[in-house]
């Protein structure tokens, strides 16, 4: 088990003071490990240089090493005003005292300008994605520029581990915005959110869609489904996981609105009663588990199995069986039977309760 403040750059006097507390239990003792989140600073000139970097630790599927990935800039500034930025992402493993290092991965960003000021703005930074069960024999790596309002995301590279114990890096001919889930380096579910921004939820069309074979999949679409083009109410997937054998995927359905709100006009919505009634009536469900079927063998759309409403997906037990919590307590749903197994277990926040 291990808990990791999130942290990232630029680093402020919070991260430096709380950032560097990463702790580690190993199923018999637990400990403090020491991350190295840094920060140091020198004159250039009339500039000042600030050299940051903050890695962040990972289990790994093994149970016997801890992977690491690093963000590290250099940044030119003068008089409190970012002028530009020199951007590196690493990759490392070790063993679980974070000690006997070995070297991964490791890509070096062109020098960016900040014209804004604030270098996270305009310039790259890597983000990682891993399997809940830890590190494998693959990551995901996507290079995201945070920007003012909203992120943009310029390219995705898949790094798989090989026979030997060599790293390859494959780069994807889209980038990635925000994987769900995967069943393996070729195997994705994403998310692609709504670029609303600005005190908008509902700019554009919510989507998932999985990545099978050289297919993509939809497997939800906001618009489609929902027909909420005229009002700020957003409907998106929290979270979704796929079936072991491949042939169906759980996801959580949220929205940013609640029922018993007013919910205003989309910027560029038009009133229509009928659409209002019908996103008010959806919102009575919500948060809801669906479940789809998957068959990318065909080609064909997938087909709703089951909808749970008042309901957040943690995961599948196995081929058959969904874990999720409904009122705050943990059950059991068979999707074959339509049965569920109740729990006594009390989840306060489906987001804290793993599946391992």
């Amino acid at each position: 088990m291990l808990f990791v403040p999130p942290v990232s750059l630029p680093l402020d006097e919070s991260d430096m003071a709380e950032g560097s507390k990463t702790w580690f239990f190993d199923g018999h003792s637990s400990r403090f490990l020491i991350r190295h989140v840094e920060r140091s600073t020198a004159t250039t000139g009339s500039n000042l240089a600030i050299t940051e970097s903050a890695p962040t630790p990972y289990l790994a599927a093994d149970g016997a090493h801890l992977y690491w990935f690093a963000n590290q800039a250099r940044r030119l500034q003068r008089d409190g005003v970012d002028l530009s930025t020199k951007n590196t992402w690493l990759a490392w493993r070790t063993d679980l005292s974070g000690s006997a290092r070995e070297e991964i991965a490791s890509m070096v960003f062109p020098d960016c300008a900040c014209p804004t000021g604030g270098c996270e703005e305009t310039c790259s930074y890597g983000q990682i994605w891993v399997a809940d069960a830890g590190v494998g024999d693959f990551f995901v790596l996507t290079q995201v520029i945070a920007g003012k309002d909203q992120p943009a995301y310029k390219s995705t590279s898949i790094y798989k581990e090989g026979d030997a114990g060599k790293w390859a890096v494959t780069r994807l001919d889209s980038p990635l915005h925000r994987v769900l889930d995967t069943a393996s380096a070729s195997i994705i579910l994403e998310a692609i959110p709504d670029v609303g921004c600005c005190g908008w939820a509902n700019q554009s069309d919510d989507q998932t869609v999985l990545h099978l074979a050289g297919q993509s999949i939809p497997i939800f679409d906001e618009r489609a489904e929902y027909k909420n083009p005229d009002y700020d109410v957003s409907f998106y997937t929290e979270t979704a996981r796929l079936v072991p054998d491949l042939s169906a995927v759980a996801l959580t359905i949220a929205a940013t609105s609640e029922p018993n709100k007013p919910i205003q006009l989309s910027q560029q919505g038009q009133a229509d009663p009928a659409e209002s009634e019908r996103i008010r009536k959806s919102l009575f469900d919500l948060p809801a588990v669906e479940i789809k079927s998957v068959d990318g063998k065909t080609g064909e759309g997938p087909r709703r199995i089951d909808f749970l409403p008042h309901a957040a997906l943690i995961g599948w037990i196995d081929d058959k069986e969904i874990l999720l919590v409904e009122e705050h307590m943990l059950a059991a749903y068979n999707v074959s039977t339509k049965t569920r197994r109740k729990t006594n277990v009390r989840v306060e926040d489906a987001a804290h309760a793993f599946l391992r």
